[in-house]
């Protein structure tokens, strides 16, 4: 049933001349035709599994879903709208007679809104929102140049009566036809965002046909790769120009409903050539080269993820090995050297920029959602590329920790950075631990990260089926030759059971293989990373196929396989042992030394001012004090809390601590993720949140 408030929220008059239109123009819309090969990666060892192939019905997932659906989606599109996002397309469309709004990527958050809009779509029925989303599309087509390009940034004349007025707006970011594909290192961010805004569209557009069949945003996403591949054919020109990098993960996109070979061709000479580095970012000399010939990440953390992704999807259609070794060094130097416990990345360096190896302070750390979210595409594509469930496993600790962390529980509120330890001084706003309702890029990405879940839970290969995250879900795929279908139930991350039933037989043997997470499998919460466990508790687990216990299952590459041929109602049941685990950290870290964090499953759990009424940042968990788990029904919703004592200032103190991503949802108190183990060993940082980091390495 419709959320009648919900639709109220989407129904707006200024789209009412047209809802009739828009009504006999979706009935009239057929789908676009999906790319007839099996197989559009053959290098990749897995091949993804379209979310709209996944039902998502989880204890956990499921209501933030509805959420983002009903609370979120409507709050940020109203947002967007006051801020004139909107207007603009009706502007440039002949629509409007208004001032054009001037902004940093206008275009670009309102098809992160479509995409997750999408996204939510395929898990319920919602009509208002698919009107709303079908009227702005339509809109968007009126708006398109005939030759393809659509970025209204750049679209109207400088002297037009609906130009912006802020002069210095357009003098950072630039404005007008005559700015149209104008975008150099030099004169950095004057032009950008041409290309980024473009593969939000292009991600967007995919998103939407696979969710609903229409074909027509898709078609005027595939009208602006044509323009794009016209635009940059010319090598000298693509190598010269500068931009914000994202078109490469859409490009990639389109390649996979087109089969269109021309669109991976233009993301790999984008992913390698275009300037994603700027003027003020750190070791300009390493960044700036050729990405197949870099080997340690520098630049903005969001910008290095969103073009590793893309090139990683370059790598899987074309098998590029130095390409492919490029992203493997790149990895092992963010995982290795450069990541925060939580899974973030910036470790406050200027600019929004990864900083030197093993330069991990605590209270600058940067961690932005997007970034965080950015390194979660990345891991899948990683996963599909090799088949390692290393990958999936890092995947998982972004999931629960740093990218959930960044979206209030009632979906109204907002971080920008999702810091480990904060004080109260200095302590304002999204960047300094406090969240915000505001709209920009996070709070238009993480919609569609929650909504969009369903695209990483599985892979598959041949004649394979691969559980990579335990979410609970319905599953209708095509694995080999045989239509499959299966249901999954998850306890996960309260508890560490799931629950998996074929409905569909197999006419032959197929493989279900099955990941072992990290936090089970190893002594790390992710693989290769700086943290590990202080116990091994390694491969604490039981798999039972119909009832029965699997005897000494193999591990191969994180992952169990079970062959054989699937009946309707055979049933896998998993259980993974979920202690409570004492993390430390490498050596190398010296802003870590003498510090723990505390983990149970996937979750890394914080101390909270709010349940604790001692200061947090003070507080010493000893080495042998034991800490015990249980549910709380009536706390943040619902939740696993860790319990134990400790000290502070040599006094016994009663302790609580909480998930991380459930962190600031009751006012503004101290927080500590990184908890104090020896005093006599940490390393004293000022705990201001104004204090910028800045390393010369």
């Amino acid at each position: 049933m419709v959320n009648q408030l919900n639709t109220k929220y989407w129904l707006n008059p200024c789209f009412g001349f047209v809802l009739v239109m828009m009504f006999f123009w979706a009935c009239s819309e057929k789908n676009a035709p999906e790319s007839s090969k099996d197989e559009l990666y053959p290098y990749a060892v897995f091949q993804a599994v379209p979310f709209s192939e996944v039902k998502i019905k989880d204890s956990f997932w499921s209501p933030k879903i509805d959420t983002i659906a009903q609370k979120t989606l409507p709050l940020v599109w109203n947002l967007a709208k006051a801020q004139g996002r909107m207007e603009n397309f009706k502007i440039v469309a002949g629509l409007s007679d208004k001032e054009y709004a001037i902004r940093n990527s206008p275009d670009a958050p309102v098809h992160k809104l479509i995409e997750a809009a999408a996204y939510t779509l395929t898990n319920a029925e919602n009509p208002g929102l698919e009107a709303a989303i079908d009227s702005i599309i339509h809109i968007m087509e009126l708006a398109q140049s005939p030759n393809g390009y659509l970025h209204t940034q750049f679209m109207l004349d400088k002297d037009d009566p609906r130009a912006p007025t802020k002069k210095k707006a357009i003098k950072t970011f630039g404005f007008g036809k005559e700015d149209q594909w104008k975008s150099a290192y030099t004169e950095w961010p004057h032009g950008y965002s041409q290309l980024f805004t473009a593969g939000h569209m292009f991600e967007a557009a995919v998103a939407y046909y696979r969710a609903t069949g229409k074909k027509s945003y898709l078609e005027m996403s595939i009208k602006l790769a044509d323009h794009l591949l016209d635009k940059f054919q010319d090598e000298e020109f693509l190598k010269n120009y500068a931009d914000h990098p994202e078109v490469e993960i859409g490009l990639m996109k389109l390649y996979e409903v087109t089969g269109k070979q021309e669109y991976v061709g233009l993301a790999n000479r984008i992913s390698r050539h275009v300037k994603f580095v700027r003027p003020v970012d750190l070791n300009k000399e390493q960044a700036i080269l050729p990405l197949d010939q870099q080997r340690e990440a520098f630049g903005h953390c969001v910008r290095t993820a969103y073009v590793y992704s893309g090139a990683t999807d370059v790598v899987m259609a074309t098998g590029d090995k130095e390409l492919e070794k490029a992203m493997h060094s790149l990895w092992d130097n963010i995982v290795g050297k450069k990541m925060y416990i939580h899974g973030g990345t910036g470790n406050g360096s200027s600019a929004e920029q990864h900083g030197f190896d093993y330069d991990l302070p605590i209270y600058p750390t940067y961690s932005e959602c997007c970034a965080n979210i950015a390194q979660g595409q990345w891991n899948h594509r990683m996963n599909l590329l090799t088949g390692n469930a290393k990958y999936a496993d890092l995947l998982e600790h972004e999931m629960y920790n740093a990218a959930l962390s960044g979206i209030s529980l009632d979906g109204q509120k907002f971080f920008y950075s999702n810091k480990l330890n904060v004080g109260l001084e200095g302590r304002k706003g999204k960047h300094g631990g406090v969240r915000e309702t505001y709209f920009f890029c996070c709070p238009s990405k993480l919609p569609s990260f929650v909504s969009g879940i369903g695209k990483w839970i599985y892979a598959k290969s041949h004649n394979t089926l691969v559980v990579n995250q335990y979410v609970g879900s319905k599953l209708v795929t095509r694995v080999g030759k045989d239509d499959f279908r299966m249901k999954m139930k998850s306890a996960i991350p309260w508890e560490g059971s799931a629950e998996l039933t074929i409905e569909q037989p197999t006419s032959k043997e197929m493989t279900l293989k099955l990941r072992v997470p990290s936090w089970v499998r190893s002594n790390q919460p992710f693989q290769d990373g700086l943290y590990y466990f202080e116990r091994d508790y390694k491969n604490q687990f039981a798999i039972m196929l119909n009832g029965t216990e699997m005897s000494q299952p193999k591990i191969e590459e994180g992952y169990i396989s079970i062959t054989k041929k699937w009946k309707k109602g055979d049933q896998v049941t998993i259980y993974f042992n979920m202690p409570i685990r004492k993390v430390l950290s490498d050596p190398k870290l010296v802003f870590n030394k003498g510090r723990v964090a505390l983990m149970r499953g996937p979750l890394l759990y914080c101390l909270e001012g709010a349940d604790n009424h001692f200061d947090v940042t003070r507080f010493v968990l000893n080495e042998n004090q034991a800490v015990e788990a249980g549910y709380d029904d009536d706390l943040l919703g619902g939740t696993v809390v860790l319990t134990g004592l400790g000290s502070v200032a040599d006094d016994n103190v009663n302790f609580k601590a909480i998930p991380y991503f459930l962190w600031q949802n009751r006012g503004i108190h101290k927080m500590a993720t990184l908890l104090i183990r020896n005093p006599k060993e940490i390393y004293q940082e000022d705990d201001s949140l104004n204090n910028e980091h800045n390393t010369n390495g």
